[in-house]
């Protein structure tokens, strides 16, 4: 896309991703600068979500994760608005797309990324099952059932909640500042290390940690082939959906979202990912690998590429 002509009395410079459908110049904050603050606002948010909920329902693990991950999401939402109208001067309805949330095939991207994620865990699993072995128990008791509703909610909102965190405004400002490759990087390795304080994670050294930045640079890829986040909140979610509740697995060490099945692995830990779950196997690492190719053909016509 061709670049509009500066106005006259500035120097020419490349301008943001959503200003070049809505304006002919780039406004006065730097994306470095935008990055920093919006980090910074980032950390604060997950600090006093975490510690609020924690404090007021500490016996109580899935209501405390949804208002954590609630809380969490609406302040990064206001926050982010905040910054866009001012550090990035935009108005009206430029507001939300320059978040990575544009109305348009919200709900189409959503459900294509659920059911890649989906897909990709179906098939991990089915490997598991071939080479070691795969059991499960049902738990289909009144309690379990709402439990399971329960569940649903938390996912999706935690999945958005993780998304505005890693792919959202911060990220993109990063991109606009340093290139996608290096925001790439540096995001997800800030997503790997916000794991590594998961149980059994394994530390650096482990296929948990690789692992888990290797998803996040697919789900930055899907950010950066849609400029949207509707597609990574779905792959995000669809991913733990399948694993944590349809499958009853641990999702990155966490046994919460098993309520309705209750599954098993049996094999080597390379192949299973072992407490930690399928995210820390090899198993694991090639699913990932395998799930840039259907990410990029299914992304093929969207109207911003890498």
């Amino acid at each position: 896309m061709e670049q509009p002509e500066a106005s006259e009395g500035r120097a020419e410079e490349q301008t943001p991703e959503f200003a070049l459908t809505f304006r002919p110049y780039e406004p006065a904050v730097r994306p470095i600068w935008r990055f920093l603050v919006a980090a910074i606002f980032i950390q604060a948010t997950d600090w006093v979500a975490g510690n609020l909920t924690y404090r007021l329902f500490p016996t109580h693990p899935i209501l405390q994760n949804v208002l954590y991950r609630s809380l969490g999401a609406v302040i990064l939402l206001v926050g982010f608005h905040f910054m866009v109208r001012v550090l990035d001067e935009a108005e009206g309805a430029e507001v939300f797309p320059a978040m990575g949330l544009r109305p348009k095939g919200a709900f189409r991207e959503m459900a294509t990324g659920a059911l890649l994620g989906a897909s990709m865990i179906s098939v991990a699993v089915a490997g598991i099952a071939v080479g070691g072995g795969y059991g499960f128990q049902l738990s289909l008791d009144a309690t379990a059932l709402r439990r399971f509703a329960e569940v649903v909610l938390l996912l999706l909102i935690g999945a958005a909640y993780e998304e505005l965190s890693f792919r959202g405004y911060a990220f993109q400002r990063l991109t606009m500042a340093v290139g996608p490759l290096a925001a790439i990087a540096l995001f997800s390795l800030w997503f790997g290390k916000v794991h590594l304080g998961n149980p059994h994670s394994g530390g650096v050294w482990s296929w948990a940690f690789l692992n888990t930045i290797a998803v996040g640079v697919l789900l930055a890829v899907a950010y950066l082939r849609t400029r949207a986040l509707w597609m990574p909140i779905g792959l995000h979610f669809g991913w733990n959906f399948t694993l944590g509740t349809l499958f009853g697995l641990p999702v990155s060490g966490l046994d919460l979202f098993s309520v309705l099945v209750h599954g098993q692995t049996y094999g080597p830990k390379w192949l299973t990912g072992g407490n930690y779950g399928v995210e820390a196997s090899a198993t694991g690492a090639l699913v990932i690998v395998l799930g840039f190719v259907p990410l990029l053909l299914l992304t093929r016509k969207a109207p911003a590429r890498i």
